[in-house]
């Protein structure tokens, strides 16, 4: 018994199965693996963003000039001066060591400048090379460098093991060890929910404070969720600088006459004054791959009379210096290289996370239906085989008539149809004496070949007599010899006795 062999549509259903199984399974694997992959800080990270000062709400300050802060050189005068100015804060944010497979350590520069300050009614552009205390107004408002490392995934800060938490305030290369910081800070965990909680760490204040989700909006063509951290007034003078001392610049000693003078106060009597800051921060965050595309900061520093009583006149204890009131918030050149860096980040975990699982298993789900149908249906039916294609099973070719061949075989062997018994046979049936077939005794031409006539044996005797399309021969023609003749070349013939 042979087997025969399955068709292209008998393999099609397990092939269909198998590959459908491997789509569902890849669908599966990819947004564990792959997409684990894809969401990592990148190591080569290295941007600048540039912000500019925006006019305070509610301020009365041109255009051109937004921003308010104290003129330093004011502290010599006899009179503080409050001026009107343009500022630009820059941010250089790079990967440092130490960094590897779980995480990244981020340094930012940050410096603020003064573009224009406008000084007793005149508007002037500070010289680059004079510094920013002293009692004289510089360029150079600020600069920090900050160092932190953070998970790579969840950008939080990651401090055990060697982690980096420092930051310099002035220009010397001393920094100021931040073991407690915790939070975010340049960067969001990559897949930012609406949903979840998340703190942001506040360098100026070195204070963490949770952030409030507002809305979604879209910047550049990317969509964004906001976020609002408030970061309640501090006291600066408070913080420790690397030599353990206050930090510079946030404490004043002025007479009382300089602040403008208090009821019941000697305008003669110093009065220390520390530093305070408020920061309201919008974070605008793709939160594919946790990038922030804009940040919008509202600061407001301002000097407080320090060491005031409860019983002190009450406009000594409500007395603020405004020392910076500014808004900045990253330019558009910033925000389309932002929202461009996050499309970077978030088109592969897309692909791999999102659009390719839903494909591989949509087309992997349709291939293993299609299978299980095609099985369930069974193997078609196999095809003949063509004589001569398997040596196992000959096929008889219909070249020849049978019976044609039946006959040619019983004539090969001496054995002719009048032999044959006719029962059931109509076709030997209607074959008449003469041996023609379809035609009636006696009819139809004769065979002259003496090896289509029967030999009959007569009933009274060894004499042999002839079949012919004539009748029994009596063993004499009648035109011919006489009835002791015989034909000598009979081969029918029985010899007598």
């Amino acid at each position: 018994m042979a087997t025969g062999r399955m068709s292209a549509r008998d393999l099609l259903g397990p092939v269909l199965i198998f590959l459908g199984a491997l789509l569902v399974v890849a669908a599966i694997a990819m947004p564990f693996y792959l997409v684990g992959q894809l969401q990592k800080t990148p190591m080569d990270t290295d941007y600048t963003t540039v912000s500019t000062a925006q006019r305070t709400d509610g301020s009365t300050n041109s255009s051109a000039l937004p921003a308010q802060i104290l003129n330093r050189c004011s502290l010599t005068a006899s009179r503080p001066e409050v001026s009107p100015a343009a500022l630009t804060q820059q941010q250089r944010v790079v990967v440092v060591k130490p960094a590897g497979a779980d995480r990244v350590t981020f340094q930012a520069g940050t410096s603020t400048r003064i573009n224009q300050v406008q000084i007793s009614g005149e508007t002037v552009t500070p010289s680059a090379d004079s510094t920013s205390g002293g009692g004289c107004l510089g360029a150079l408002l600020s600069a920090t460098v900050d160092r932190v490392t953070t998970n790579r995934t969840s950008g939080a800060a990651a401090l055990g093991g060697g982690g980096s938490s420092e930051v310099q305030l002035d220009a010397s290369s001393k920094s100021i060890s931040v073991p407690d910081r915790r939070g975010l800070q340049y960067k969001f965990p990559f897949d930012t929910s609406s949903g979840k909680r998340y703190i942001y760490f506040d360098l100026a204040s070195r204070t963490t404070n949770p952030l409030t989700y507002v809305d979604s909006t879209e910047i550049a063509g990317v969509k964004v969720l906001h976020f609002r951290q408030t970061v309640p007034a501090a006291n600066l003078a408070q913080l420790r600088d690397a030599n353990d001392s206050t930090p510079a610049g946030t404490q004043l000693s002025q007479a009382a006459s300089w602040y403008g003078g208090f009821p019941g106060i000697d305008n003669r009597q110093k009065l220390p004054a520390d530093l305070y800051r408020e920061t309201t921060r919008d974070l605008y965050v793709e939160p594919d791959s946790g990038t922030i595309v804009n940040d919008r900061e509202r600061i407001q520093e301002y000097y407080k009379i320090s060491g005031v009583s409860g019983d002190a006149p009450q406009a000594l204890r409500d007395y603020k210096l405004t020392n910076l009131d500014v808004t900045f918030a990253y330019d558009q050149n910033t925000q389309q290289s932002r929202a461009s860096a996050a499309k970077d980040l978030s088109s592969p975990i897309k692909l791999y996370g999102r659009w390719l699982p839903i494909a591989f298993g949509i087309v992997g789900a349709l291939a293993l239906i299609a299978g299980i149908v095609l099985l369930l249906r069974g193997p078609r039916t196999p095809a003949a085989v063509v004589a001569g294609d398997d040596p196992y099973y000959p096929v008889a070719t219909p070249d020849e008539d049978d019976e044609t061949r039946r006959f040619d075989r019983r004539e090969h062997d001496g054995f002719t149809d009048a032999d044959a018994p006719t029962e059931g046979r109509p076709d030997l049936q209607k074959r008449g004496s003469g041996g023609a077939v379809g035609g009636a005794a006696g009819s139809g031409p004769s065979d002259d070949d003496a090896t289509q006539q029967f030999p009959r044996v007569s009933d009274d005797g060894p004499r042999v007599g002839w079949s012919s399309p004539d009748g029994p021969n009596t063993g004499h023609d009648p035109e011919g010899p006489g009835e002791s003749e015989t034909r000598p070349d009979d081969p029918w013939r029985r010899p007598t006795s």
